[in-house]
């Protein structure tokens, strides 16, 4: 009966240990705490790369439309395009009406990093480009361009400020994409100015990875389910390669800002914050993750040390036993 007593309240005393302890070591809580810190980190720089975005194509959106209306724009392109149809691209003609614009049309290139600016007359003649590509002389309403990006958004343009998508710009070697808006001569539409601008921008935005540990990482995703971006989890280029349909990009695809807990597109258990972005003329969305591993990495650290701290209560209650019962035989032989 005695032993029993002691059995008992040995293991009681054990148990009323860890319940006292386990409070500090909590692991429910502490999970829930770290990972709501990680989620609020992702939030705030979803939140910050969201409006970084958004400023960079509503300012570029801005500036397209207020070139166009430009006086000595809509003069150039009036200009520029008697000379093409008179004399044609390389006549001396054009080449002296040329030397008039071109170092500003240089300018406006290097001041705001595009990549060209194109001026196109209402016929679809591609009449001016600061630097020159394949379609530059071309038509855009009949030959082989009208297609192309460029020959949509001079079509869009000609009526309203217009995007078009990212594609692979051969001459540049790098992925651009176009804004247009149409140009007006004494209230007569003369046809629309182009910009082109670089995939490299808005990439130095998404790779950013300050405080993003091993595998945070941002990127967007168009309404094709084609990355905008590429993966830091790629050594090959992933914009328009990597096709990605996840819980995460259909809850922001149907207009959801949230958090949750998904398998990303690498099959992989990941924290996402996501989000639409909030620009008209095109339907993207943006994702902020990191591995659920890494990011609760803390608290798995506290489970594999509260796992210890158990088994080594056990461990001393059992030795605790051990030696008691060991004293009980030792002394019950002299009492008899």
């Amino acid at each position: 009966m005695k032993r029993i007593k002691i059995i008992l309240l040995s293991y009681a005393i054990a148990f009323f240990v860890f319940l006292l302890l386990f409070p500090v070591f909590s692991y429910k809580p502490l999970k829930s705490a770290i990972k709501n810190e990680a989620f609020n980190h992702l939030i705030t720089a979803r939140e910050l790369l969201h409006h970084e975005i958004e400023d960079y194509f509503r300012e570029r959106f801005g500036n397209v439309d207020v070139l166009a209306r430009d006086p000595i724009v809509e003069e150039a392109l009036v200009q520029l395009s008697e000379s093409f149809n008179t004399y044609g691209l390389d006549s001396p003609q054009y080449n002296q009406t040329l030397n008039r614009y071109q170092s500003l049309m240089e300018h406006y290139v290097a001041s705001y990093g595009y990549i060209n600016i194109f001026l196109v007359n209402s016929n679809g003649d591609v009449i001016f480009s600061v630097t020159r590509e394949d379609f530059t002389g071309t038509n855009l309403r009949t030959g082989k361009y009208q297609d192309f990006s460029v020959g949509q958004v001079f079509r869009r343009g000609l009526e309203e400020v217009a995007f078009e998508d990212y594609t692979w710009n051969d001459t540049k070697g790098e992925f651009s994409a176009y804004f247009s808006a149409p140009v007006y001569d004494n209230h007569s539409l003369s046809g629309a100015l182009i910009i082109e601008i670089p995939f490299s921008h808005l990439d130095a935005m998404l790779t950013q990875r300050a405080g993003f540990g091993e595998t945070g990482e941002m990127y967007l995703v168009g309404e094709d389910e084609f990355m905008r971006s590429n993966s830091r989890f790629s050594e090959e280029p992933t914009i328009l390669q990597l096709e990605i349909d996840t819980e995460a990009t259909r809850n922001a695809f149907e207009g959801e800002t949230g958090t949750k807990i998904v398998d990303d597109y690498r099959g992989v258990p990941v924290l996402s914050a996501y989000a639409p972005l909030n620009l008209k003329f095109v339907n993207w969305i943006i994702l902020v993750e990191i591995d659920e591993e890494e990011a609760l990495r803390a608290s798995h650290t506290v489970e594999k040390k509260l796992i210890i701290f158990s088994i080594l209560i056990f461990i001393i209650t059992t030795l605790y036993l051990y030696f008691t019962f060991k004293r009980e035989k030792k002394v019950l032989p002299q009492n008899q």
